[in-house]
């Protein structure tokens, strides 16, 4: 049980999950960074990506507080991992649809 605070086995199974969760999402922005400076994107186009993907962001930023105080996911953490990179993943998938 890696998790710093643990008082079950579903508990420390949901704070793995966020976390992967939470990879998931610094990949998606790191990609859409990448991609972002790579195709020399303006001023406009980058806000408009940040309003995009500010779920995604939110969601790491909300991990790592979580992580920082080492407090365990729970249902409120485990939601907000999971539907920032589902966020993520969709947005990368119809943007590179467009």
């Amino acid at each position: 049980m890696s998790a710093g605070v643990c008082e079950s086995k579903w508990q420390c199974q949901a704070n793995g999950l966020a976390g992967t969760a939470m990879a998931l999402s610094v990949a998606v922005l790191a990609w859409v960074l990448f991609e972002a400076v790579e195709a020399g994107v303006g001023a406009a186009a980058a806000a408009f990506l940040g309003l995009l993907y500010a779920p995604t962001f939110l969601s790491v930023l909300y991990g790592a507080l979580r992580r920082v105080g080492r407090q365990p996911a729970g249902w409120l953490g485990f939601g907000v991992a999971v539907g920032g990179a589902a966020w993520g993943v969709v947005m990368l998938n119809t943007i590179g649809s467009l």
